[in-house]
C-alpha cells in the first residue's frame, strides 16, 4: 500500500484540468503604494469567451498585461497552458507567446506597411514558411475578416473598423489557441461595433479559439460572452455565466435593493444607472474634509440636475 503522502497518489486524486488554459491565482499587482489588483483568482477554459469588464482604472488592462507576460505580478501567479509565465525563461516565454494572438485597442498596425504585409509580418519573422505559402495564408486571414480586397492598402487609407479587422487578421496569423482583445469596440460606431462582435463570435465558433475580451461596452459584452468577470478597485466582484449577469440586470429596484453590495455595484455598472453604490461612494468623502480638513459635510446632491 502506498503511503498517504505519496505524491503520485495526490496527483492521481487531483489531476490537472486540461480544459484550463489560463489560471490566475491569488494575483496581486502594486505600483509603488498603489494596489491595482488585489488577490484575484480566475480560470479561463478552452474554447470559451470570457469578458473582463469594469470602470476605468479597475485593473482590466493590468490583468491583460499580466496574462500575456508583459509584466510580472507583485504576488501570486499566472499560469498559461499550465506554466507559470513569471518563472519561465525568455526562450520558453517566446514559445508560449506564439500560442496566442492580441488585438490591440488601436489595431497597432505599422503605418509604413500595407495591410497584407502587416498580417504577413509574424509569419515572416517567426516561421520558416516559404513566401508563396505566406502569401496564401495572408489571403486566408484577410478573407476571414472581410479585408482580402483591401490587402494592398495602407492603414491610413482604411477606416477605424477596418483597422480593427486588420489587427485581428494579424492576431490570427500564427493560428493561435487564445486571442486577447483589448477594447475591440472602442471608438467604433454601433453598426461597426456589432460587426466586430459577430466576427469574434464567428471566429471563436469556426476556429475553436479561446477569447479573453477586455471591454466596458455592455452591448458587446452581453453579445459575445460565455462568462463575465466584473472588476472594481482591483477586486473581482463576480465571475459568472452571462445568464447570471442578465438576471441581475433585469431585476427591478425593489429586488435589487435586497442584493449584496457587490451585486448592486455590478447591477449599476451593467445597466449604466446614474444612481447607485458606485456614485454613492464618490460623495462619501467631504470635499471640505479633503481640501481643508474641516468636519462640516457638504450636500450630496449635484449642482446640476441630470437630463437623463
Amino acid at each position: 500500500m502506498a503511503p498517504e503522502n505519496d505524491p503520485t497518489q495526490s496527483a492521481a486524486k487531483n489531476p490537472p484540468d486540461e480544459d484550463v488554459v489560463i489560471e490566475v491565482e491569488r494575483l496581486v499587482m502594486r505600483f509603488g503604494k498603489q494596489t491595482v489588483l488585489s488577490g484575484l483568482d480566475l480560470k479561463v477554459r478552452r474554447g470559451e469567451t470570457l469578458v473582463v469588464m469594469g470602470g476605468s482604472g479597475c485593473g482590466k488592462s493590468t490583468l491583460l498585461g499580466l496574462m500575456i507576460g508583459g509584466k510580472a505580478p507583485t504576488e501570486g501567479r499566472v499560469r498559461l497552458f499550465g506554466e507559470d509565465i513569471a518563472q519561465v525563461d525568455e526562450t520558453r516565454l517566446d514559445a508560449l507567446r506564439r500560442r496566442f494572438g492580441i488585438l490591440f485597442q488601436s489595431g497597432a498596425l505599422y503605418q509604413s506597411m500595407s495591410i497584407a504585409d502587416n498580417v504577413a509580418l509574424p509569419m515572416r519573422e517567426l516561421t520558416d514558411l516559404p513566401p508563396d505559402l505566406i502569401d496564401l495564408q495572408v489571403k486566408m486571414k484577410l478573407e476571414a475578416v472581410g479585408l482580402r480586397e483591401h490587402a494592398d492598402k495602407f492603414p491610413a487609407q482604411i477606416s477605424g473598423g477596418m483597422k480593427k479587422r486588420a489587427g485581428l487578421a494579424r492576431a490570427l496569423a500564427l493560428d493561435p489557441e487564445i486571442i486577447f482583445y483589448d477594447e475591440p469596440s472602442a471608438g467604433l460606431d454601433p453598426v461597426t461595433s456589432a460587426e466586430i462582435d459577430q466576427l469574434i463570435l464567428t471566429l471563436t465558433k469556426k476556429l475553436g479559439v479561446t477569447s479573453v475580451v477586455v471591454t466596458h461596452e455592455m452591448d458587446s459584452a452581453f453579445t459575445i460572452a460565455d462568462r463575465m468577470v466584473m472588476l472594481d478597485k482591483g477586486r473581482c466582484l463576480k465571475i459568472a455565466p452571462r445568464a447570471e449577469y442578465e438576471r441581475i440586470r433585469s431585476l427591478g429596484n425593489d429586488q435589487a435593493s435586497m442584493l449584496p453590495e457587490d451585486d448592486r455595484i455590478v447591477r449599476q455598472f451593467i445597466r449604466g444607472d446614474a444612481a447607485g453604490p458606485i456614485t454613492d461612494r464618490r460623495t462619501m468623502t467631504s470635499y471640505a474634509d479633503d481640501l481643508m480638513g474641516l468636519l462640516a459635510p457638504l450636500p450630496a446632491s449635484p449642482s446640476i440636475t441630470p437630463t437623463r
